[in-house]
């Protein structure tokens, strides 16, 4: 079998999700489900689509998972999911992303050393309460410590054609622009002589508590957002 760059287990909503926005990026992506005829319709979209119980230890080695090069345990059934990671931990595979239902399932987990483990429900709940806190529409995601990733359009015209120089985000907000996105291109990292244009989407980290003060600056109070 050919090297293969992810697998996901488990076609549920969540994990056909997953596997579609891996295979839209470019990856080679295997599904594994235990439904016959849910296989059948991903093998038509997949590199590789295999019916097996993969919380049958042999059954799962016979798939093939020691090629892939990372796999998604999208199953929220906590002891199937934890019966999957052990399987996969006692056949050497090391490189391991695991969707948890509740916090002890993700505690457990990661026990057994599942690296990267998400909840999805809190992670989402989360986004949304910061969205409802800051009372915008952009895309916050706290990352711990008092610190949050947000991406955010410009339309403060205000603030159009000022450098990074100018705007002196680090000195007066304690803030990082990480990337500055426009029409389709992508300025990574921003220099000081970056400029903002309108309709460009900033992406920046910042103390929570600097949110509200920042989005100002980008939005304008006449935006939709």
């Amino acid at each position: 079998m050919a090297k293969t760059d992810y697998c996901v287990i488990g076609l549920g909503r969540f994990g056909t999700e997953v596997a579609e926005q891996l295979t839209n990026m470019g990856k080679n992506v295997m599904v594994v489900d235990t439904n016959q005829e849910t296989i059948q319709k991903a093998s038509k979209f997949y590199d590789i689509a295999v019916c097996c119980d993969a919380t049958d230890i042999n059954a799962l080695s016979e798939s093939g998972v020691k090629n892939i090069g990372t796999i998604i345990v999208a199953i929220s059934d906590m002891e199937s999911s934890i019966t999957i990671a052990t399987n996969l931990k006692e056949l050497g595979v090391n490189d391991i992303i695991a969707r948890a239902s509740t916090v002890i399932h993700k505690r457990i987990l990661k026990t057994i050393g599942v690296p990267r483990i998400h909840i999805p429900e809190i992670e989402i709940a989360s986004k949304v309460a910061f969205q409802a806190l800051f009372n915008v529409g952009v895309d916050i995601v706290s990352v711990g410590y008092g610190i949050s990733w947000i991406k955010s359009t410009v339309s403060n015209r205000d603030i159009i054609n000022k450098t990074m120089a100018e705007l002196n985000f680090r000195n007066k907000y304690n803030a990082t622009i990480m990337m500055v996105q426009r029409q389709g291109e992508v300025i990574f990292p921003p220099t000081n002589d970056t400029s903002l244009q309108l309709g460009d989407i900033v992406t920046f980290m910042c103390h929570n508590h600097q949110i509200a003060n920042i989005l100002k600056l980008f939005i304008s109070e006449t935006s939709e957002e």
